[in-house]
């Protein structure tokens, strides 16, 4: 069960757009004319890792077959096989043009599998890309629709996704969680003898890496354990071996890690269902470490740059990346080189702002030798150093050090935004009780005669908004001054008035305060609601928008609700 596409296809190049356009007037062969849907699609999948000319050839039959029948289905299958037909690391572009169309054609039939499948589908190709945001975007759409069409099994497979996701990204405690449910759902569909046991050993196997990664390597073993013996002779197997030879450097037992990893390896081609980048960077993490461990130095160095040659060309960067970095600037320091130092130094801060930006992935150091103050004091030193030994080259140094520069400064200010959102979650956990009190008892000293009011009118008013608080009104969308006005029996005029003035605030952040009080209280007190996404959380709040909800809350709070999460779950991770 784990990425979707790659369950079901291993997608290679066979030609450009402008040929693949030529799908709008395609004339069936004779050959392949009376053949049905099932059998044009045995033909593609049979032939789409080996022979181009065919698969391409089964996919625009497909296809067109589908339109010439009219079956909107059957037309949105075609197109997703001509989009599988392209490599989407080299042509995702491409590949997404067919998916969309393929959406295209089957939105709003209600159908139980189509468009969600091709949702699923672009999320995997978003992925393999290393583009995890919009991979996230893709698999949390497809879980609603899931939902909604009562699909289970979809809904599964695009948790698992997520949780793949989340893995990536180092929300190993939240992967867990999701992965859990997703091997106690695939466990229960193994009781039915006929169903094949792939998806569970991969969740399985998945499972096995997030128990390691929280540093519960007891549990990782005897999951592992439990996988080795049932994956026996199924392409699944492997998986669990490299899960193995992890396993074994934790124990320290590093020639057999050295070995049980590398016979791993070899059976990427084979398993190119399953075991995807994120596996080979495990692999050749462990391989490295390992073989610093038993002071192979030159072995180690391989490895980690077998790492940084996939960052580099295919821009997939996951939190192992940095530990790589982190062992090729700690080499080249012993050996006093500090070209290279500085060159993996930037390669190490280059890894950690795209993990930081474009996956909103926010570190709080980035690794044990080099957090972000003492990396800043390196470099200075690095530079410092070689513009002394390389006065011939100034030129070079000037555009280094400005290179450089632009990037210390970037750090310096996130540094300092870390340290203000931490002390604002700080202030937010101990004094919000208090905050939400005071500004509900405040009362400015202004008479109901100041505002042209009776003092029975704004009385009235006043319970009516204590009501409206106790019951949580507010988290209804849509509410405006006429529509509350009206369930209170007063008009709008009266109902600013008495806000302005008692509430100190307008009617719009008077409701925003309110809804983001709900909020925080449901997240300081409720863990079920820190696996809301952020959408699913403004909706709960009463927010049309996510950017609404998101500018309220760091209106109200001075920090966003993705790092407040993110606070709350390591602070009751440390109080375990």
């Amino acid at each position: 069960m784990r990425k979707v596409a790659q369950l079901l296809i291993s997608i290679l190049l066979l030609q450009t757009i402008s040929g693949l356009a030529q799908e709008k007037s395609f004339i069936i062969p004779d050959s392949l004319r009376a053949l049905s849907y099932e059998a044009l699609s045995t033909k593609f999948y049979k032939v789409l890792r080996t022979n181009d000319e065919h698969a391409s050839l089964y996919a625009k039959a497909y296809l067109q077959k589908g339109k010439d029948e009219k079956k909107p289905i059957e037309t949105a299958i075609g197109y997703s096989f001509i989009g599988y037909t392209f490599n989407e690391k080299t042509h995702l572009k491409e590949q997404l043009i067919f998916l969309d169309s393929a959406i295209n054609v089957c939105k709003g039939l209600n159908h139980q599998r189509y468009p969600l499948f091709f949702y699923i589908a672009k999320g995997a190709s978003y992925e393999d890309n290393g583009n995890f945001k919009k991979a996230l975007d893709n698999f949390l759409y497809a879980v609603e629709l899931a939902k909604n069409v009562k699909n289970r099994h979809l809904e599964v497979v695009s948790n698992h996704n997520i949780a793949l996701v989340k893995r990536k990204l180092g929300k190993y405690k939240e992967a867990k969680s999701i992965l859990q449910k997703c091997l106690d759902y695939e466990e229960a569909r193994l009781l039915d003898k006929d169903q094949d046991p792939s998806p569970y050993l991969l969740t399985l196997s998945e499972l096995v890496n997030i128990y390691r990664l929280n540093s519960q390597i007891d549990s990782a073993y005897a999951l592992n354990n439990k996988g080795l013996k049932m994956s026996k002779g199924t392409l699944s197997e492997s998986l669990f071996e490299l899960n193995e030879g992890i396993l074994q450097y934790y124990r320290r037992e590093y020639r057999k890690a050295i070995d049980k990893i590398e016979t791993s390896i070899p059976n990427k081609e084979k398993l190119s269902y399953f075991y995807e980048d994120y596996n080979l960077i495990n692999a050749l993490l462990y391989l490295g470490k390992s073989h610093e461990e038993i002071s192979d130095k030159e072995k180690a160095t391989y490895y980690f740059k077998k790492i940084d040659s996939i960052a580099e060309t295919i821009n997939y960067i996951v939190p192992e990346t940095k530990s790589a970095y982190l062992g090729l600037i700690n080499h080249y320091k012993s050996l006093g080189n500090k070209n290279q130092q500085l060159f993996y130094i930037n390669r190490l801060l280059y890894s950690d702002s795209i993990l930081n930006n474009n996956y909103r992935y926010l570190s709080d150091k980035l690794n044990k030798d080099y957090d972000t103050p003492e990396l800043l004091r390196a470099k200075e030193a690095l530079i410092a150093d070689l513009e002394e030994k390389h006065n011939s080259s100034s030129l070079s140094v000037i555009v280094l050090s400005i290179i450089l520069g632009i990037g210390g400064i970037f750090l310096v200010v996130f540094y300092r935004k870390q340290k203000r959102y931490q002390q604002r979650f700080e202030e937010l956990i101990n004094a919000q009780d208090k905050e939400v009190e005071s500004e509900k008892t405040l009362v400015p000293k202004e008479t109901s005669k100041a505002i042209g009011i009776s003092e029975d009118i704004v009385n009235s008013i006043l319970k009516s908004l204590d009501e409206f608080e106790h019951t949580q009104g507010y988290i209804e969308a849509n509410i405006t001054t006429s529509s509350l006005a009206s369930q209170f029996k007063t008009n709008s005029k009266y109902l600013s008035k008495v806000i302005n003035t008692y509430k100190q605030k307008s009617f719009i952040h008077y409701t925003n305060d309110l809804r983001i009080e709900f909020i925080i209280d449901k997240l300081k007190n409720e863990n079920k609601y820190r696996l809301y996404t952020i959408k699913a959380l403004a909706s709960e709040a009463g927010f049309n928008t996510t950017e609404a909800f998101s500018k309220s809350f760091y209106k109200k709070t001075g920090i966003y609700p993705s790092y407040f999460i993110k606070q709350l779950e390591k602070k009751e991770e440390s109080q375990k």
